[in-house]
């Protein structure tokens, strides 16, 4: 491990100081640029900031005392609005003491145009106005002093029902559970609190699986407590013909399961304008994830026509909320007051929600008992908000000016608007609560988002921006042509000054071969003792065909760099001729194919037969071909196999050059066609193998033939190097019209 990583250790020593002269100008380039423009950049962003920060404080400021104003007048004019009921409502109490009466109310809601709707319970559940509306068990008794009974009621049940959930959800104890809420219906009169404890009571039946005592139980809930709504104010009735149906599925009376869904689907919709939006959607949901599994039950008849059932219905929508739904949110005012024995106060209070899209404003007054020290009974108003906004937000407009790109808003305390809405380009740019007793709502003001600031800051914010952004992209762009310039620059002189040692080095192996060679021929010849004699015609010839190989790599190596000189002054002229591309490619192949054999690599090779003619320089494709091979057999490591293919693409024929070696990293490939490039180009490079011409010669000889050439490679794997030739117009056609021929008579021979 030690050694290990002191080997890695030397290594990043090594490269760092082969890249010393490129760390310098990075940190020149950095502490002499980047630093400064990013100090500028900095200072100048800072300074608009602040002023941005300033401009949106003093226009915050400006719409905050805006908002503060309206709230004042919002104010002023509520409570003129609330001292019109309220003295009419005295003037009620002081006629009838304390009961108004059905007439008293009837001309209320005529005389104020402000109030929608009048209510009157004198008793939780009871409902003296509007006639024909119910609550709950409307019809029950109930007198004055039942109240602290029914407080007495609450608190065993609170207590029960905790005791009951501590051993159903946490111990487990079901049997337990089923004992305490059984004990909740034997000490409770409150139809309410009995029509609970029964739905706790199915419900531990249910987890137990016994699904027969459940059904009953829901069965008696829903014939016994059909009216009755739970302390969240749903309807028991829902809850028991959910599990109803849920019980019968689990019992495999699916028929009967999916008619108790039906019914209550249909019932829902019935009550859907006594309910709320998020109370009918959250039953509807559980209606129809039952359905769904019920409707693909195997044992279900004309699963068909009961889906058709449930789509109809599906399509009808929930109706909007009647009096019967404020009347359950009064009721339910009035019964936690009646609860909770709480003192009567002669005041005024209010509800604002805003329920399936609609907000809504009620307010209420309690009534008192005999001895006017509790609470016995409610008188509710319904405030028409429509009327309400007109009348507030002129008187408002009147006083103030709020601009014509400012809006007023009256939301309630979830941001919900309830009097003016806000359009959709504005945003919200402050809010300011109301005095009670309408501190559950606040004055919003909202302002278009095209002058949140004023134009003069607009156009001095994106002038500073632009002349900061360009002077920035300037010192960029300037000090990255500069750097980009001077690098090349740098990297092509190092190349230039060391070319002539390059090539001397390229052309020094082969000359050595050639030198040493010849001595061995000449010792040979002389008759010394040092070769053996006896293989002298063998050796000879081995000597021979080394040498003549050499030669040939000296003659390439020269050709590369003649070949350069003239691309570079633009005198390289071509002899084009119709050639064989099987044959050029063949003898080119074959050259190699010693030299590649005598360093252990397998050639393999696969031309297409029927290649057509091609007009080409069959030297200057050779010599593609030659350079291919070459790189093939430079930079492959372990696996010495190189594979080349020649076949017909449409148009034009394409040679793939293919081998198993190193591979090059993707970020490389588009720049190894460049003059003199290398992989490793860094400008203290130790290791400076070839002189970065070959694939650069290959390119230009390829697109002056009319084709091109592309390079697939992976790092590990090995690269492939493909290069096309167009096929000449008239031998296209001819091709074209042997292949039609062809087929005309595969037609024939069919028939």
């Amino acid at each position: 491990m030690e050694s290990a990583a002191v080997k890695m250790l030397n290594a990043v020593i090594k490269t760092l100081k082969r890249r010393r002269s490129e760390i310098r100008l990075a940190l020149v380039f950095l502490g002499l640029i980047i630093v400064p423009s990013g100090l500028l950049g900095y200072f100048s962003w800072r300074a608009i900031e602040n002023e941005k920060l300033l401009a949106h404080e003093r226009l915050e400021e400006s719409y905050h005392q805006f908002a503060r104003l309206a709230a004042r007048e919002i104010d002023l004019e509520l409570e003129g609005v609330e001292k019109r009921w309220s003295s009419a409502v005295r003037e009620i109490f002081k006629k009838n003491d304390r009961r108004p009466g059905v007439d008293d109310l009837a001309r209320l809601a005529q005389n104020d145009s402000l109030i929608a709707a009048c209510f009157l319970l004198t008793a939780p559940g009871r409902v003296e106005y509007p006639p024909g509306l119910v609550v709950q068990n409307e019809g029950a008794a109930f007198e004055p002093l039942q109240s602290e009974s029914l407080v007495r009621e609450h608190e065993l049940f609170k207590k029960l029902a905790a005791a009951g959930e501590e051993l159903e959800y946490r111990v487990y104890d079901l049997d337990g559970a089923i004992a305490v809420y059984r004990e909740i219906l034997s000490k409770v009169s409150d139809s309410r609190l009995r029509g609970m404890a029964a739905s706790y009571i199915g419900r531990s039946l249910q987890k137990k699986g016994e699904w027969q005592a459940a059904l009953t139980t829901f069965q008696k809930l829903l014939a016994e407590y059909a009216e009755v709504r739970d302390l969240y104010q749903m309807y028991l009735r829902f809850l028991a013909q959910y599990q109803i149906a849920v019980c019968l599925e689990n019992m495999g009376r699916d028929r009967e399961a999916v008619e108790t869904l039906l019914a209550l689907n249909q019932d829902l919709l019935q009550r859907s304008d006594t309910i709320s939006r998020q109370q009918y959607s959250d039953f509807l949901g559980q209606i129809q994830t039952l359905a769904r599994r019920l409707l693909v039950a195997p044992d279900l008849p004309e699963a068909a026509r009961y889906k058709a059932r449930f789509e109809a219905l599906a399509e009808q929508n929930k109706k909007r909320l009647s009096q019967k739904y404020f009347l359950q949110l009064l009721d339910r005012q009035l019964s936690k007051v009646v609860v909770e024995r709480k003192s009567y106060r002669a005041r005024f209070r209010y509800i604002s929600d805003d329920t399936d899209r609609e907000p809504f404003l009620l307010a209420y007054h309690f009534l008192p008992d005999a001895g006017r020290n509790y609470v016995s009974g409610l008188l509710g108003l319904q405030i028409d908000l429509n009327r309400l906004r007109q009348h507030l937000l002129p008187a408002v407009y009147r006083h103030l000016r709020s601009g014509e790109y400012a809006m007023l808003t009256i939301r309630n305390e979830k941001g919900d608007a309830v009097i003016g809405q806000p359009e959709p380009n504005h945003t919200l740019i402050t809010t300011q609560n109301l005095s009670a007793p309408f501190d559950f709502w606040q004055v919003a003001v909202y302002v278009s988002d095209s002058h949140r600031v004023s134009r003069r800051w607009d156009f001095r914010t994106a002038l500073g921006l632009w002349l900061i952004s360009l002077l920035l992209l300037s010192i960029f762009l300037g000090a990255f042509f500069f750097i980009r310039h001077a690098r090349r620059q740098a990297y092509l002189s190092q190349m230039k000054s060391t070319f002539v040692s390059n090539v001397s080095h390229e052309l020094r192996t082969p000359l050595a071969s050639i030198k040493m060679l010849a001595e061995l021929l000449e010792m040979q010849l002389a008759g010394r003792p040092a070769p053996p004699l006896e293989n002298y015609k063998e050796k000879a010839g081995q000597y021979l065909s080394v040498i003549r190989r050499e030669c040939d790599r000296l003659g390439r190596l020269i050709e590369n760099v003649l070949d350069f000189s003239t691309l570079e002054r633009g005198f390289k002229q071509y002899n084009f001729e119709y050639e064989d591309p099987a044959a050029v490619l063949h003898m080119a192949i074959e050259s190699f194919r010693p030299h590649a054999e005598a360093q252990g690599f397998v050639l393999a090779v696969e031309v297409a037969e029927n290649l057509p003619e091609l007009r080409l320089d069959a030297d200057a494709v050779s010599q593609v071909v030659l350079n291919l091979l070459s790189n093939a057999l430079k930079y492959s490591d372990e696996v010495k196999e190189i594979y080349v293919r020649a076949y017909r693409d449409g148009t034009v024929v394409a040679v793939e050059v293919a081998d198993r070696g190193i591979g090059i990293d993707a970020a490389e490939i588009p720049k190894i066609f460049n003059d003199f490039y290398r992989v490793d180009q860094t400008l203290s490079a130790q290791k400076q193998g070839g002189m970065g011409l070959g694939l650069t010669l290959a390119r230009h000889i390829v697109r002056a033939h009319g084709g091109d050439i592309t390079v697939r490679s992976e790092v590990g794997k090995g690269s492939t190097f493909t290069f096309t030739l167009p096929i000449p117009s008239d031998e296209l056609a001819a091709s074209r019209n042997g292949e039609a021929k062809e087929a005309e008579q595969h037609a024939e021979t069919a028939l």
